[in-house]
């Protein structure tokens, strides 16, 4: 079953979050994920939610996913996230077709 992580980013340092991605997108290939949605123009809302960077990997395998977000060796990477933006993370798995 297809498993996503949907992270939300309100970015406050652009300059060192840039750094983070050249280092973070690497790693979502190594464990097997997928862009679905990075940071895509928002075209309608019917509320006054706006992520900033909103950012949704597919990952084909639930462990793959789960493997990424806690990996000893990603997670430097994410704290560099958390570090340079107000950032929600979370695992869920999609529909069991």
């Amino acid at each position: 079953m297809t498993t996503y992580v949907v992270v939300d980013n309100d970015i406050h340092n652009p300059d060192e979050y840039a750094k983070y991605l050249a280092l973070i997108t690497p790693t979502v290939e190594q464990f097997g994920g997928t862009y679905v949605i990075r940071a895509g123009e928002i075209l309608f809302a019917d509320t006054d939610w706006r992520p900033d960077r909103m950012v949704v990997i597919a990952f084909s395998k639930e462990e793959n996913a789960l493997a990424w977000v806690t990996s000893p060796e990603v997670t430097p990477i994410h704290d560099m996230r958390r570090a340079n933006a107000s950032s929600k993370l979370i695992v869920i798995r999609g529909v069991d077709e």
